[in-house]
């Protein structure tokens, strides 16, 4: 009887101690996919950034009633103090809607973008959400026109088609100022 409880015993410990182990490897094999999902969306913020850079600073730009000094700060588009620009823009450039998005703000809370990161054979995707307020020259949320301009992307990834939560316990976030030059 004590040799079949040492036995048991000894299954015991060893099935513990393999749990043990496929727990860690499971436990680092999802920190790893975590990080390259983050790698991705990070790629997919700059690339946004990048767009969103690629803009005028303002529809005064655009629409070319700018003229080079610093009389142009009333001209720049400015709401309110809860939202320095207008919001819910369907931009063109980002496949959820027709509107054209051709300044920075315009991309102010706009429709939230699905994003595709094609990896050969298989393709993730990725929400994509943009905030732009003024900032003051600290680069500290400024409530009225000033000749700069704070853009965060917030990226996150998401699973169409499926009940999956998102992989990344939180968005990957990146912001740049931008500023008026004249």
């Amino acid at each position: 009887m004590p040799q079949t409880l040492l036995a048991f015993v000894s299954m015991l410990l060893v099935t513990v101690y393999s749990l043990n182990v496929q727990q860690q490897y499971l436990a680092n094999q999802r920190r790893d996919i975590a990080r390259e999902i983050e790698e991705m969306a990070g790629s997919i913020a700059v690339e946004t950034m990048e767009i969103i850079r690629a803009r005028a600073f303002d529809q005064a730009v655009v629409d070319g009633t700018t003229t080079g000094t610093a009389a142009d700060l009333l001209l720049f588009e400015y709401q309110g103090s809860q939202d320095h620009f207008a919001t819910g823009h369907q931009c063109s450039i980002f496949g959820t809607g027709s509107d054209t998005c051709d300044d920075i703000d315009d991309f102010h809370k706009m429709a939230t973008a699905t994003r595709p990161y094609d990896m050969g054979l298989d393709t993730l995707y990725f929400s994509v959400d943009v905030e732009v307020m003024y900032v003051d020259d600290n680069f500290e949320r400024f409530d009225g026109q000033t000749f700069n301009k704070a853009v965060t992307v917030t990226v996150r990834d998401v699973w169409p088609g499926s009940t999956m939560e998102p992989y990344l316990a939180q968005p990957v976030r990146l912001s740049r100022v931008f500023s008026y030059t004249f």
